[in-house]
């Protein structure tokens, strides 16, 4: 699977990419909105994950809102440490799945296995 890592700690994206691919998945990464944007449109994900801070709250709901315009099919995970920052607004209705930080990585592979092949 196609997955699309997006955050704007290095070391938590490096972390979750080798634990990635190490189950086989093909990761591309991207450390803000920007780069987010143009990965979805070169590697072509099945699946993104990106943390909702980048750094701010509203950086990942803009995300959100232009990843969904983008592609309204795709699958969209978010990891987020505070829910609050999420819940009850229009952004939470266009995600697939609002995981709380720290997020076990069993817990992150259910989360993307109904894309599963």
């Amino acid at each position: 699977m196609r997955v699309l890592l997006v955050d704007d700690d290095t070391a938590a994206l490096e972390i979750r990419k080798l634990v990635l691919e190490r189950h086989g998945h093909e990761v591309t990464l991207a450390e803000d909105p920007a780069a987010a944007r143009v990965a979805l449109a070169t590697a072509d994900p099945d699946v993104v994950i990106t943390d909702l801070r980048l750094p701010k709250a509203s950086d990942g709901l803009y995300l959100i809102r232009d990843l969904r315009e983008a592609s309204p099919k795709l699958r969209i995970i978010v990891l987020c440490g505070n829910a609050g920052d999420i819940e009850g607004r229009e952004e939470a209705k266009l995600v697939d799945r609002i995981l709380v930080k720290p997020v076990r990585s069993e817990v992150l592979f259910k989360a993307i296995a109904p894309v599963r092949d």
